[in-house]
C-alpha cells in the first residue's frame, strides 16, 4: 500500500452506525457515497454525493455510479471498498476488480445477492439447501408445490430483508405470493422453494484468504405478520456442541462456494430433521446490531475484522466469552405514531441494557409491517447468564411503547 488507508462507504445504513465509528477509530479516511440526505453522512471525511442509489438499481443507471466513484478514486484513490446491503455487492466486486482491491469479485457478490445465482452455485457445490426452481408464474409454483409438497417459500431472487417472501401453504396463497414476489423483484426474478422446517441460526464469520473462522452463531427466531422476520436473537446459539459443528460446517461449504474469499459473512441455517440445510449465504456482517451482539459476547468486532482482511491484515478472531445477548424487535405497531414512550429501566435493568433504537417518530404513518426494513425497534440485554439476558430482553421490549391512532381509536404496542 503506496498512501494513507482511504474507505470508501457505499450507502451506510440507519442501523451501520457502529461501522463508522469503528473505521474513524483505524485513522482511515473515510468517504461516505450516498444521496447527500444519508444521516451518517455525518461522519465522512469527504463526501461522495450520488444520486438516490436504489433508483440507480431499478431504473438500470448503475453505471453512472460506477464511473462517478471511479473517477474519484482515480485522483483519490480507495485502500478498500465496503457496503452492507445485498444488492450492492456486485457494484462494490466491480469496482474491487478494476482497482485491484481486496474483497468480493462480480462473481462473488452476484453469487451472493442474487438467491438464484446462489442456489445453483450450492448445487454444483453439493452444499445441503433445499429443492427449488424458478418461478414463471403460478402455474410453475403450483406444479412445483405439487411435486414438493406444501408448504413452499415464494421469494424475489435479486431482494433482501425478507421483501415479498412469502410461506403458502395452500393453492389460495399462491398467486398473491407469486404476484407480490414478482412486483418486488428489481429484475423479475422470483424462485419457489421446498419449506425448510427446523429452528434457524445464523453463523456470522469471517473469511481471509479463503479460510473461513466463525466467530459466533446465533439463534434466531422467526415470525411476524408473513412468518419470514428475523424478529428475535441470542448469541451464542442454544446448540449442543455436535449441532453447532455441523452448522458451522455447512456455513463455511456454502460462503466458499459463492466465490467468497476475503470478508464477513452472515450464513442462515435451518436444522432439519434430515441435519443443517442453508437458507441463504450474505456476503456482510449481519444486520439488526448482531454486530454489537458480537462484541458484547465475544470482545471480536466485526468490521475492525473486515477493515483488517481488506487491507491485508489478519484479524483478531479470538473469542472471549463474556455472557449472553438477546435481541428483540418491535414490529406490531400500525397506524398513525402519536408518541414513542421508553419506560425508565431498574437499576438491575439498566445494567443489563446493550441498546435501543427506535425507527419510528410522532407522525409517522405505519402500515402494517411486511419487511424487515421496515422494523419498528430493536432491543438489546446483555448478561453473563441467558435466563438473565432473556429476561432483560422482554422486560426492555415490554417498557418500549409506540402509541398509534387507527381508525378504530387507539392502540398500545
Amino acid at each position: 500500500m503506496t498512501h494513507d488507508p482511504r474507505v470508501l462507504v457505499i450507502r451506510p445504513s440507519k442501523e451501520r452506525e457502529a461501522a463508522l465509528r469503528t473505521l474513524a477509530r483505524t485513522g482511515a479516511e473515510i468517504v461516505v457515497a450516498d444521496h447527500p440526505d444519508n444521516d451518517l453522512s455525518g461522519f465522512a471525511d469527504v463526501q461522495l454525493p450520488l444520486p438516490r442509489v436504489p433508483t440507480a438499481f431499478r431504473t438500470g443507471t448503475v453505471g453512472e455510479l460506477e464511473d462517478r466513484i471511479l473517477a474519484f478514486h482515480a485522483t483519490r484513490p480507495f485502500t478498500a471498498v465496503m457496503a452492507d446491503f445485498d444488492y450492492l455487492l456486485p457494484l462494490v466486486g466491480r469496482i474491487n476488480e478494476r482497482a485491484g482491491l481486496r474483497g468480493h469479485t462480480e462473481r462473488s457478490g452476484l453469487t451472493c445477492s442474487n438467491k438464484r445465482l446462489q442456489r445453483a452455485a450450492l448445487d454444483r457445490a453439493g452444499v445441503p439447501q433445499p429443492r427449488w426452481t424458478v418461478c414463471q408464474d403460478t402455474g410453475a409454483a403450483r406444479d412445483f408445490a405439487k411435486s414438493a409438497g406444501w408448504p413452499v417459500v415464494v421469494k424475489p431472487a435479486d431482494r433482501a430483508a425478507s421483501c415479498a417472501v412469502s410461506v403458502v401453504r395452500d393453492e389460495a396463497a399462491l398467486e398473491r405470493a407469486v404476484g407480490a414476489a414478482f412486483a418486488e423483484s428489481w429484475e423479475r426474478d422470483v424462485l419457489v422453494e421446498e419449506y425448510l422446517d427446523g429452528p434457524e441460526f445464523s453463523v456470522e464469520a469471517i473469511v481471509a484468504g479463503g479460510r473461513v473462522t466463525t466467530v459466533a452463531v446465533t439463534g434466531k427466531g422467526i415470525g411476524g405478520r408473513t412468518g419470514v422476520l428475523k424478529l428475535d436473537a441470542e448469541i451464542p446459539a442454544p446448540l449442543d456442541g455436535q449441532d453447532r459443528a455441523a452448522v458451522e460446517r455447512v456455513a463455511a461449504d456454502a460462503v466458499l462456494a459463492c466465490g467468497l474469499l476475503d470478508g464477513p459473512a452472515h450464513t442462515e441455517v435451518r436444522l432439519t430433521a434430515d441435519g443443517p440445510r442453508i437458507v441463504e449465504v450474505n456476503g456482510r456482517i449481519g444486520g439488526v446490531f448482531i454486530s454489537h451482539m458480537v462484541r458484547a459476547v465475544t470482545g471480536i468486532d466485526l468490521y475492525q475484522a473486515w477493515y483488517d482482511v481488506l487491507h491485508g491484515r489478519t484479524p483478531r478472531l479470538d473469542v472471549e466469552r463474556r455472557g449472553f445477548a438477546v435481541r428483540r424487535c418491535v414490529s406490531e405497531a400500525a397506524g398513525l405514531v402519536e408518541a414513542v414512550d421508553v419506560g425508565a429501566p431498574s437499576a438491575e435493568l439498566a445494567s443489563r441494557h446493550l441498546l435501543t433504537r427506535c425507527f419510528v417518530h410522532p407522525g409517522d404513518r405505519l402500515a402494517p409491517i411486511e419487511n424487515g426494513n421496515e422494523m419498528r425497534a430493536a432491543v438489546v440485554a446483555f448478561a453473563p447468564d441467558r435466563a438473565g439476558a432473556l429476561a432483560a430482553a422482554d422486560a426492555l421490549a415490554a417498557n418500549l411503547v409506540i402509541r398509534t391512532a387507527t381508525g378504530d381509536g387507539q392502540e398500545e404496542i
